[in-house]
């Protein structure tokens, strides 16, 4: 039975959408027939030959994803097939409660559902839409058509067979198909030129207002529909003059009403035979033919101008480029001058803060004058001052001179950590302040010991330049979820205002502010700090607002970038 079924429903469908239509009700007849079997199967029990007949028929049930039902008038029970189990979201085929396949249906169509129950109770046919959950959040559509069976009392039905099918994608692509058409309309009535299009059999499929307008035709004329020779003949009555549009464009026309208006008329077919024409209203162009010469004479000498200076431009353009690129190598060499002039520059400044040092600690024996030892303490404090400056800029001309290589070793965030914090100790008694350190046990990684520590060393000294007397600076430590060390330093300070974050992170920049007036520095630590660690390939962040204080961040690989595989594969090998 089957094998026949889809043969002509085969051949059926391949006549369109009347073949569609009578597969269906084919398919609905197959399927009211065979679901009675199965019901009556289920109700009585027969040979293993008709349960294996059953099997092929639900198969091919399921293969179509049309859900099979039973609803029981009397018993308030329904009978479902796995798919419409599946569809409406119950946890299990067969026999199920009639409330809980309302429940699964959305509670705004539970009147329309009962009223196709009262209906098909009645009148002998059910059919109704409803919505159901489909399990990721959104709604499933589902169309249910039934037939009732059997008599009751007072002329009414004891149940009702049917089936279900899923038309979610059908809503979803006739929606889509609808406000596709309704912003093709919208569109062409927005346009101000006139606009019609014609089907390949001469047949008006779509217009808009100004085509009515520009011809003068009667309401109703202009309809879908309406054929193109008709429109034309009642169109010339309008047209007092037709001839070639200048310059020979192919498909256009130009036509003079008989109320004086011009219009440009331009007709383009279609790859399936149509037509599209339009009509662009090309007045006030035609009253203006005799200035038209003095217009294009005008135009002539503006595209003249405009060609020289194009051509001025043009040559300023390649001076700019020459000067860019004569600057870039300038800034280049001076990058690599001063990555060069690191020895030659720290050299001397070494030899006088070490002398100045002894100086001041009178290594050698007493100065005499205790303002020799203040004066030694001053040349000290300043040449240490200068290196940490000349430090800065040298090693941020490394880093764009490319010229910065990071020695990896295994380091320990927490003793390096407690190492800054010890060394800035002093300062952060001197300003007074509370420093505080958060470090949880964390993993040792792979960094450059050297240029880790002046990142946290940077960090800490901003906290303590910013902060007023009282202030907390918090140095807190921890492990993300992506196998990542976060190293947070965080103080009450002054603060920075948004607008302001992104400029600190770039080289010589500094926020003007009254307490920067009291401090010193070349606007490149935190600069210098951000590149350092995205040489390590990691990310420095900054979150603060004004008056409440600032926390700077940044996150670590564990392993040296390009070589955790490698790492692992060492591990799994010990």
């Amino acid at each position: 039975m089957f094998s026949t079924w889809i043969a002509v429903t085969r051949g059926v469908g391949q006549q369109g959408v009347n073949g569609w239509l009578l597969s269906a009700l084919l398919a609905t007849v197959v399927f009211t027939v065979a679901i009675a079997l199965w019901v009556e199967r289920r109700q009585t029990g027969i040979s293993k030959e008709w349960e294996a007949s059953e099997r092929r028929f639900r198969g091919a049930v399921e293969a179509a994803r049309c859900g099979v039902w039973d609803w029981n008038l009397d018993t308030q029970e329904v009978t479902v097939s796995e798919y419409m189990a599946s569809l409406m979201g119950l946890d299990r085929s067969g026999v199920v409660p009639a409330a809980d396949v309302m429940a699964c249906i959305h509670p705004k169509h539970h009147e329309a559902v009962n009223h196709a129950l009262q209906q098909a109770e009645t009148f002998g046919t059910f059919e109704v839409s409803f919505a159901v959950a489909d399990g990721t959040g959104g709604i499933r559509w589902v169309d249910a058509r039934g037939q009732a069976r059997g008599e009751r009392e007072d002329r009414h039905f004891s149940s009702i067979l049917g089936i279900a099918l899923d038309t979610t994608e059908a809503r979803r692509a006739k929606g889509q198909a609808q406000a596709a058409e309704s912003r093709l309309r919208d569109g062409i009535e927005s346009v101000s030129d006139a606009f019609v299009l014609f089907d390949r059999h001469g047949k008006m499929i779509l217009s808009n207002q100004a085509f009515e307008d520009a011809f003068g035709f009667e309401p109703g004329v202009v309809r879908k529909g309406a054929f193109k020779q008709d429109l034309n003949r009642i169109a010339a009555l309008a047209i007092k003059t037709d001839q070639a549009a200048a310059g020979g464009r192919a498909g256009a026309r130009e036509v003079e009403l008989r109320d004086g208006r011009w219009l440009q008329l331009v007709e383009r077919f279609t790859s399936d035979g149509g037509s599209v024409v339009s009509a662009a209203d090309i007045t006030a162009i035609k009253q203006k033919d005799a200035e038209r010469k003095k217009v294009n004479d005008q135009l002539h000498e503006t595209i003249s101008a405009l060609e020289d200076r194009e051509d001025a431009l043009r040559l300023l353009a390649r001076k700019y480029e020459v000067a860019m690129t004569r600057a870039e190598a300038a800034n280049q060499a001076k990058s690599e001058f001063l990555a060069n002039m690191s020895h030659e520059l720290r050299t001397p400044l070494n030899a006088i803060n070490g002398f100045s040092e002894i100086m001041a600690g009178e290594m050698f024996g007493p100065l005499g004058d205790q303002k020799y030892k203040g004066y030694a303490n001053d040349i000290l404090r300043s040449g240490q001052h200068l290196l940490s400056l000349i430090n800065d800029i040298l090693d941020m001309a490394k880093i764009e001179a490319g010229k910065l290589t990071l020695h990896y070793e295994p380091v320990s965030l927490k003793e390096l950590v407690d190492d800054a914090t010890r060394l800035m100790r002093g300062k952060v008694e001197d300003a007074g302040l509370n420093l505080v350190v958060d470090a949880s046990q964390l993993p040792t990684i792979e960094a450059d010991h050297r240029g880790l520590k002046q990142v946290l060393l940077n960090l800490i000294s901003n906290a303590i330049k910013f902060t007023p007397e009282g202030g907390d600076i918090v140095v807190a430590l921890s492990q993300t979820d992506d196998d990542r060390v976060r190293v947070a330093v965080t103080d009450t300070g002054i603060g920075i205002a948004p607008e302001d974050i992104e400029r600190l992170a770039r080289p010589f920049e500094q926020v003007e502010g009254q307490h920067s007036k009291t401090t010193q520095g070349t606007g490149l630590g935190l600069a210098l700090t951000k590149s350092l660690i995205e040489l390590h390939g990691g990310a420095l962040a900054i979150e603060s607002e004004p008056g409440r204080g600032t926390t700077v961040s940044f996150q670590l690989p564990i392993h040296r970038p390009g070589h955790s595989d490698q790492n692992e594969s060492q591990a799994r090998a010990a």
